[in-house]
């Protein structure tokens, strides 16, 4: 069994997003090797069946499917956003998301600050695009998926590495450590509950 099922659905095989993933909060993925990150966001765009309305900010994923490594599923419409054409893509995403449920993934919180680093009150810049895109969601019972590479620290919660920046927090927020031994990547949920993809069901690794 790819996840451990809360819904106890057959085994199909596919992701089971309600399982997984929340409707009602932002998916928060957090890890510390990017490549870990490209093998658990490759493996959820492989088996989710609904749109996905990708935003590769840091390019890893797009550079996987430049590469021949990955497909495009046809179910994936993949962004890369410049600063240029931000509004546009933004707009677009959220009609999208405003008529039809969709999963949509923003890689990586990471990629959204260094794309608007000219701007202004970058963080509550940032939180608002974030905060903007949840409340379209919700309209149609999306999901909301939102990668960072961070790191916890004592004196300040969970930061994005290596700028500082603090995450969004909020109980809005569900968060999701990535970690990998030997099994695969472990999907800790903070809360005591860990779940494991097996490493031979995970693409690039």
């Amino acid at each position: 069994m790819l996840f451990k099922n809360h819904n106890n659905d057959s085994d199909n095989g596919t992701l089971n997003l309600e399982s997984i993933l929340s409707q009602t909060k932002i998916n928060s993925i957090l890890y510390s090797d990017p490549f870990l990150k490209a093998g658990f966001i490759a493996k959820l765009v492989q088996d989710t069946k609904i749109d996905i309305l990708y935003l590769d900010l840091d390019l890893l994923y797009s550079g996987y499917v430049v590469s021949g490594m990955l497909t495009t599923p046809s179910n994936l419409s993949l962004f890369q956003p410049t600063m240029e054409l931000w509004n546009k893509i933004l707009t677009n995403i959220l009609v999208k998301l405003s008529i039809k449920k969709s999963i949509i993934i923003v890689d990586s919180l990471n990629g959204l600050y260094n794309l608007l680093n000219e701007k202004k009150e970058i963080g509550k810049l940032v939180n608002s695009y974030i905060m903007l895109i949840t409340s379209i969601a919700r309209k149609t019972d999306s999901y909301v998926v939102v990668a960072s590479m961070a790191r916890f620290k004592k004196e300040e919660g969970w930061v994005l590495s290596p700028t500082g920046k603090r995450l969004i927090e909020t109980n809005m927020v569900k968060k999701i450590l990535l970690k990998q031994d030997e099994s695969g990547i472990i999907l800790d949920f903070l809360n005591k509950e860990k779940t494991v993809i097996p490493s031979n069901l995970i693409p690039l690794i």
